[in-house]
């Protein structure tokens, strides 16, 4: 079986990757907001006097910290909802 291929331009090709350089930047600092976050959220379980070995999940319309208990079905746990 033959198969027809086809090439990008070199304009078109350098604008796709420019493109996914900056789809990986961006990935990179969303990285580093998520553990800056989970330093922060670990720095206040002393404040409100939060159990560092138990997973807490926090809501945040209400502001409510539920402790997150052992499902049987062993489901998703812990995060921010």
């Amino acid at each position: 079986m033959f198969r027809k291929t086809k090439k990008l331009d070199k304009s078109d090709l350098d604008e796709l990757q420019a493109r996914m350089q900056m789809i990986n930047q961006y990935k990179l600092v969303v990285q580093a907001l998520e553990a800056q976050k989970d330093l922060w959220l670990i720095n206040k379980y002393f404040k409100y006097g939060l159990d560092m070995s138990s997973e807490y999940t926090f809501d945040l319309g209400t502001g409510k910290i539920s402790q997150v208990t052992a499902n049987k079905t062993g489901g998703q746990k812990g995060g921010v909802s």
